[in-house]
């Protein structure tokens, strides 16, 4: 291993690290990705590498290693590329490119390394290593020297504590890989939050999504949590480090359930309930003890009602109705009250209104299209999105505008949870 002066370094590595992470997820979505751990030894220091295959022959690397008392990490991208041997046969190696010091310091570069492999069939290799500085063309193998190993890694290994040995926790790739791989991300609130997390169909099965200004919300950090069972006992944990649901969702295409928990000042206490029914006798006995409900959805045949102290609602009224209930949306609007939840499930509309909420004057729409063109003509008028859900084969958009509303950003663009697009605008 060689190494080359800091100009050679990407002045700018996290922000190209989280460029790369945006890409990168959204090709892991259409493609089961492979991770291996490779070693090798050069001159006196020890080199690991996480190799994560985003795609059949594009691969990302990390590299840690110890040098002059530092710890230090590399990145870099690899492309199987082909080239001829000395008896006149192809093969292909793998080409690495852009090299970049990711954590220690950047006085010193990184050469990045090639990567030559022979698969004995049964799933195990034999691999040899070059670094750019050492190979300028030709027949690769006449360069190269054996590697330590290179071994398969189980995905169940990527655990946090693994992954903190080759990516730092700001990095949004390492989020999205603790995602793809245990279901769940988290992310510090400074400016934005996460507000709506609804799915629902504009053609195919998509995720509606919400950003507001943290300044309605004071959350200090959000935690999003896919599961195929709902998650009960996660959902438990979280209250016990201070974090509340503020949005949660059904995924019908996937029969899977989506969790959005907060943390920030004035949240709880909480309770929610899951019920074949829909819940009243619960719902009164939690009013009668001052909580108010915050966040509903329906999924496998189930309704989920989550309700909160400390809300500030005055009162509250709910209806269950086969068909949206507009003549009593309007008389409640008649008496202040606005609606703050809604969803849809076994065949019925469930609606809660609000008095208290500092939502302001209202407006909502339906329609079996996520409806842009209204959202764009209600923002222009100082409206911005407060709910939204999606039953009986059409969307409830709810746009809300009072003294303190800002227009917020919303996209159904993604047929899987929006997570780059929630971690770019969160940072805009």
């Amino acid at each position: 291993m060689t190494f080359k002066t800091k100009s050679t370094t990407n002045p700018n590595p996290m922000n190209k690290s989280f460029i790369l992470g945006i890409i990168l997820f959204t090709t892991f979505i259409g493609y089961s990705q492979e991770y291996f751990e490779a070693s090798w030894i050069s001159g006196e220091t020890k080199y690991t590498a996480l190799i994560i295959f985003y795609e059949k022959n594009e691969s990302l690397v990390r590299v840690k290693y110890y040098i002059n008392g530092l710890d230090k990490l590399a990145n870099f991208g690899c492309t199987y590329k082909s080239f001829e041997k000395s008896d006149g046969t192809t093969d292909r190696y793998l080409d690495g490119t852009d090299a970049t010091i990711v954590r220690g310091a950047t006085d010193t570069g990184y050469s990045a390394d090639n990567f030559y492999l022979e698969d004995d069939g049964n799933g195990n290799y034999k691999a040899y290593t070059v670094d750019d500085n050492e190979y300028s063309g030709g027949d690769i193998t006449q360069y190269m020297q054996p590697m330590l190993y290179w071994v398969r890694l189980n995905p169940n290994a990527l655990t946090k504590g693994y992954l903190d040995d080759y990516f730092n926790e700001d990095e949004s790739l390492f989020q999205l890989l603790l995602f793809l791989n245990k279901g769940e991300l988290s992310f510090p609130v400074v400016d934005k939050s996460v507000t709506v997390l609804a799915n629902g169909i504009d053609t195919k099965s998509v995720w509606a999504t919400v950003i507001d200004d943290n300044n309605l919300t004071n959350y200090t950090e959000q935690r999003i949590k896919e599961s195929q069972d709902y998650p009960r006992d996660w959902i438990k944990s979280q209250w016990d480090q201070d974090f509340y649901i503020t949005a949660l969702d059904f995924d019908e295409s996937k029969s899977t359930f989506v969790v959005v928990m907060s943390k920030g000042y004035g949240l709880g206490p909480q309770s929610w309930k899951m019920s074949s029914t829909f819940p009243k006798d619960w719902i009164n006995e939690k009013w009668y003890n001052e909580y108010s409900i915050t966040s509903m959805t329906s999924g496998e045949g189930n309704w989920y009602v989550v309700m909160d102290k400390n809300t500030g609602f005055e009162t509250q009224k709910w209806k269950t109705s086969v068909e949206i209930p507009r003549d009593w949306i309007i008389d409640n609007w008649n008496e202040n009250y606005a609606i703050t939840s809604a969803t849809y499930g076994n065949g019925l509309w469930a609606l809660t209104m609000s008095k208290g909420s500092k939502l302001g004057a209202q407006s909502w729409k339906t329609q079996t299209e996520y409806p842009f063109d209204w959202i764009k003509e209600r923002t222009n008028k100082g409206y911005s999105i407060t709910s939204i859900t999606y039953g009986d084969n059409m969307w409830l958009v709810v746009m809300s505008k009072n003294g303190t509303s800002t227009t917020n950003r919303s996209s159904t663009q993604y047929d899987e949870i929006p997570l780059p697009w929630i971690l770019n605008n969160i940072k805009d």
